[in-house]
């Protein structure tokens, strides 16, 4: 094998990405395939600079549907301008990249959630790596039909609202539980050990508080309708 010539495990650690991201661009059509000798596929310095290429600009927020026209348009050498709209025709490369991220479907959701929705074939999968709590109940809000972009941006907004929350009553509370007694003791070590138990203890309580708060919530909106009232027996069950 050449000095310039890759396996896919190979290719994958050069350009800092993964087996199965290489996969996915391979699929989507933004990555040529590979030379094929034997069972074994054979990837060359084009491939690698391709995927720095494609890094870079899922980097910069751009999607891969419009990364993959742009990386045609460069491979023809023609048209890049009018696939990008953009009005200059002599713009530069970067120039009309930077015109293609300004393009935004997603306006209202946070940057880890947007490049989960572009950078990768399993969106949900990308976004358990921030979100690995909130990723199991947008993993069964898709799984009901749910698209992923409207399923973060539901999750998202119960995100935002708790946060909003917390913030709101975190200060006091972890104040009034802990805070406040080692701010009137002699702050020795041992008055520091205590403080840290406190903080400990008041995190449990108050999470489990807001727990049962939201239960309660729920509760108050999932009645369950009332049961079917059984018809008249037939002839035959008689």
């Amino acid at each position: 094998m050449a000095a310039d010539e890759f396996t896919i495990d190979e290719l994958a650690r050069a350009a800092d990405t993964t087996v199965r991201s290489v996969r996915v661009y391979h699929e989507r059509g933004l990555l040529p395939s590979p030379e094929v000798r034997g069972r074994i596929g054979y990837y060359g310095s084009d491939h690698l600079n391709r995927l720095q290429t494609i890094s870079r600009l899922l980097g910069r927020g751009m999607k891969l549907n419009g990364i993959r026209e742009l990386l045609e348009a460069w491979d023809r050498g023609d048209g890049l301008a009018d696939v990008l709209g953009v009005k200059h025709a002599n713009s530069t490369a970067a120039e009309l990249a930077a015109n293609a991220e300004q393009e935004d479907d997603y306006p209202e959701l946070p940057d880890y959630a947007k490049q989960a929705l572009a950078s990768s074939a399993d969106p949900l999968e990308a976004y358990r790596l921030t979100n690995p709590r909130c990723c199991d109940l947008a993993t069964r809000l898709n799984d009901t039909g749910l698209p992923a972009h409207d399923t973060f941006r539901l999750v998202e907004r119960l995100r935002a609202d708790l946060d909003r929350i917390a913030d709101r009553f975190a200060t006091e509370l972890f104040y009034r539980l802990a805070g406040q007694a080692y701010e009137e003791s002699p702050r020795t070590p041992r008055d520091r050990t205590k403080l840290e138990t406190d903080l400990a203890i008041a995190q449990l309580i108050v999470t489990r508080a807001a727990s049962e708060l939201i239960d309660q919530a729920f509760a108050r909106h999932s009645e369950l309708p009332p049961p079917a009232v059984p018809g008249p027996q037939s002839a035959i069950e008689r």
